[in-house]
């Protein structure tokens, strides 16, 4: 079944089992940089092009004002404390959980309660060798499922494992510590697939639900989420 994005002016609180996941464009606006802390602002600043800068600070930006919704403070209020590999959480409220991912011109957050959550975003670039990348980043089972497959069909399959794995990933905060190819999902056919096999300390195949967001041709995104399956309201801004 195909999302029912919703305008971000419908948006009210839900029951904890219930994910937010928000969709929006990465066009600066008037008082983006004005909400933005020391550190992002120099994060942001840090990026040469000037468009990928702006894009940058879009992104973080609307995080803010989605997590203000949730906390009830005003957007530049919210605080940010990291993980030891760089996952942001919310320094004064222990709830809710959140990730974060954007590309090119889109971005994506998914928001939850009581559960760790991770999202990807990939824009589709033409031309990829994605049997390649898989061969490098994906385990072995992954890499051969999609040299299996016809080639026309490789390039939409390999973003639906990519942002699948990044999610996972994500939801764990690992960074690049944990690499991508000591796990193995199911991502060829119908529906999100499921963990088959993971080397992740203390994890277990049946943890994890996975969804894809439908996104149109150009983009494909993922989100990972711990325990039980939940329902999803979707939200574009």
């Amino acid at each position: 079944m195909a999302e029912r994005w919703r305008p971000a002016q419908e948006w009210e609180p839900a029951p904890d089992d219930v994910i937010d996941v928000w969709r929006f464009d990465l066009k600066v606006q008037d008082d983006d940089w004005a909400i933005l802390n020391l550190d992002e602002t120099q994060t942001a600043n840090r990026i040469v092009v000037e468009e990928k800068r702006d894009r940058k600070a879009s992104a973080r930006a609307h995080l803010r004002r989605i997590l203000a919704r949730y906390v009830g403070i005003p957007p530049q209020d919210v605080q940010f404390t990291y993980g030891k590999h760089g996952k942001p959480m919310l320094s004064e409220h222990d709830e809710p959980c959140f990730n974060l991912s954007h590309s090119e011109s889109n971005g994506l957050a998914a928001v939850s309660r009581g559960a760790r959550i991770g999202v990807d975003l990939e824009f589709a670039r033409e031309g990829l060798k994605v049997s390649e990348i898989a061969d490098r980043f994906f385990s072995q089972a992954e890499s051969a499922e999609l040299r299996a497959l016809p080639p026309e069909a490789r390039p939409a399959a390999f973003y639906r494992a990519w942002t699948r794995k990044e999610a996972y990933l994500k939801a764990w905060g690992t960074g690049l510590s944990f690499a991508s190819n000591r796990f193995t999902l199911d991502y060829i056919g119908e529906g999100p697939g499921n963990l088959l096999a993971t080397e992740m300390p203390e994890d277990d195949t049946s943890r994890w639900h996975f969804r894809d967001v439908e996104l149109g041709p150009a983009y494909t995104g993922a989100i990972c989420v711990e325990g039980p399956d939940r329902p999803i309201r979707w939200w574009v801004i």
